[in-house]
């Protein structure tokens, strides 16, 4: 299981779901969330369109789509790695990089636009839940024996309806082709890393936190494909380590961004 390795005949999928509600503006790594996860969103999906480019040909060996919600959702899109690198729209941000001396110096940085921040009304994650479980189960009808997809849910606090959301994560999570079930990983960012926890195995350490405990039990075990990725980039993993992470900083939000999207491409 989980072996499969993407290519164009045999692409995979991901879905990113962003949490794009009122709370969303709240300040975070020197923006806001909902301005630095657009970013890192931004960046992770310029890095997809990279691990699939050999010289000058964009080989479709994967699919993107992201899920927008607030008080609704919003699919932005769920296109080949192709149709995505002939995206024109670019924006500037300052970058601190290494002076050669010791120090850190800001640099402009362009960035390539695929999601513009947003920070309004409720957290519809439910909805966001079912129109996931809408493009895996196309895609997989489409692809039934590829790599299958994986759902990266981002998020900073609590769904309009736990129950309901709950439900449905694992409706889609029940999803499969024939190398295995959908992937579904939940990442919480928080103006606080205090009681960050990264890829836990139990939830010993938040038995009583109603919140924690929903995102860890939609969360998938985290295959060897992914598991050694994460290993990579730092995260400790142990035998049974679920693709959760809580109270996330900013530099949290961008390990478990480059190992859940990049893992199954590298």
């Amino acid at each position: 299981m989980y072996q499969e390795q993407l290519s164009s005949s045999k692409p995979g999928l991901i879905i990113i779901m962003l949490d794009q509600s009122g709370s969303m503006s709240d300040p975070y790594a020197g923006s806001t969330k909902a301005n630095f996860a657009a970013l890192a969103v931004n960046r992770v999906i310029a890095e997809i369109i990279t691990a699939c480019t050999i010289g000058d040909e964009i080989r479709d060996r994967c699919y993107v789509a992201v899920i927008g919600y607030s008080g609704s959702v919003d699919v932005m899109f769920l296109d080949k790695v192709s149709d995505l690198a002939n995206n024109p729209n670019t924006t500037t941000v300052k970058k601190q990089v290494s002076d050669g001396a010791g120090g850190l110096v800001t640099v402009d940085e362009i960035v390539r636009v695929f999601v513009n921040d947003k920070a309004c009304g409720g957290t519809a994650m439910t909805e966001a839940f079912q129109q996931a479980y809408k493009g895996a189960d196309k895609f997989i009808s489409n692809n039934p024996s590829s790599f299958p997809p994986i759902v990266i849910n981002i998020t900073d606090g609590e769904p309009n309806n736990i129950n309901t959301a709950a439900t449905e994560a694992n409706k889609l999570a029940q999803l499969k082709t024939s190398d295995g079930n959908v992937i579904v990983m939940n990442a919480h960012i928080s103006t606080t890393s205090a009681g960050k926890i990264e890829l836990p195995s139990n939830n010993a350490g938040f038995s009583g936190n109603k919140f924690a405990n929903f995102l860890f039990d939609i969360s998938t075990v985290l295959p060897d494909t992914l598991a050694n990725r994460a290993k990579e980039v730092g995260f400790n993993v142990e035998s049974g380590s679920r693709g959760f992470v809580f109270n996330a900083d900013a530099e949290t939000l961008i390990r478990i961004l480059n190992f859940g999207s990049l893992g199954a491409l590298r």
